[in-house]
């Protein structure tokens, strides 16, 4: 498998967390945290490993390999992103968190919606440019043979 894929992969799973997140979108609060439970959970887990990790591996791996190839702006681009993009999903993280454990009540449902909504919009984005750009660029610098220790490396930090 190639790293591009694997992190399409990545990206395709962030996006149905997301579809399924902006399912919410304007509508009440569950009456059941139940309701809601497994969606909270693919979102904590979602911005550990697709997040935190993924963003990582990227600003430590790749993003240095494409500045040395002549991509800096697409580097950098991204990396700021990465840095906009990070403590939303944290935040976002823990209000889920808090949300298994205590349920919402009406302040924190408004305020989960209003930052899971940027946060959609943000990350949604963001994966856009990653799959138009970054994938594209990891499939012309790399053969598979190049990428391997790169594939061992993510494997490592998953």
């Amino acid at each position: 498998m190639r790293l591009s894929q694997i992190l399409h992969e990545e990206h395709q799973r962030t996006l149905t967390v997301l579809d399924e997140l902006d399912g919410w979108r304007g509508k009440n609060k569950p009456d059941d945290i139940e309701q809601i439970k497994g969606l909270l959970t693919d979102l904590i887990d979602v911005a550990q490993s697709d997040i935190t990790e993924h963003y990582a591996f990227e600003e430590e791996h790749l993003f240095p390999i494409l500045r040395m190839n002549g991509a800096d702006f697409m580097a950098n681009m991204l990396a700021g992103e990465h840095q906009m993009i990070r403590p939303i999903a944290q935040e976002l993280s823990a209000m889920a968190q808090k949300a298994i454990e205590n349920g919402f009540d009406d302040q924190s449902w408004q305020s989960f919606q209003e930052l899971s909504f940027d946060f959609i919009g943000h990350e949604t984005f963001h994966i856009q440019k990653e799959e138009m750009g970054l994938i594209n660029a990891i499939n012309s610098l790399f053969t598979p043979e190049q990428e391997a220790p790169l594939i061992e490396l993510y494997k490592k930090g998953s």
